[in-house]
């Protein structure tokens, strides 16, 4: 079986067999990983899409002292940055014409058995949301999660025990 640095080093020479195998080793993770991130299976699809198309062109200058995973994750996490920031520019822009009344319906809290850990998830800011996801869903370890998120290993552990502490004052809140 072919590494991934390998398959990288193929799909660059033109390889589409190459190409397959990265996608059929690598796709499922990717997607989960999006999925979780993204907060939507539907976005999760476009966004695996559109990481593998920036892999195949990004294949000729690949850095071959990287390795592949983080690389991929890296792609994946920017990629849904990307679609977080265009949905907080339209959320801000609908939030401008809602009205107060509307808001103040909303109820202010669910009952705990209603509040799953993706909901959870979603309202952790995208950072925090990355690294917990890449740490505890995807299994990467802290130098493959700084690669992937281009950040050093000390940030990575602070905000993985910063998600953690959020996640735990939000349990706190409900327990009250």
């Amino acid at each position: 079986m072919e590494s991934d640095e390998e398959l990288m080093a193929a799909i660059a020479r033109g390889d589409e067999r190459a190409l397959t195998a990265l996608i059929d080793r690598h796709a499922a993770r990717l997607h989960g990983f999006l999925a979780r991130v993204a907060g939507d299976r539907d976005d999760a699809d476009d966004l695996l899409q559109e990481t593998w198309i920036r892999v195949a062109r990004g294949a000729r200058t690949f850095d071959a002292a990287r390795r592949v995973r983080p690389w991929l994750y890296g792609i994946a996490a920017n990629l849904a940055r990307d679609l977080h920031r265009r949905r907080a520019v339209r959320s801000r822009a609908s939030q401008d014409g809602r009205s107060a009344a509307a808001t103040a319906r909303a109820p202010a809290f669910r009952p705990l058995d209603r509040i799953d850990i993706r909901a959870r998830l979603a309202r952790l800011p995208d950072r925090l949301r990355e690294a917990l996801v890449l740490r505890f869903y995807e299994g990467l370890d802290e130098a493959e999660m700084a690669e992937a998120l281009g950040i050093p290993k000390g940030t990575v552990k602070s905000r993985v025990h910063g998600a953690i502490r959020e996640l735990r004052r939000g349990w706190d809140a409900h327990e009250l």
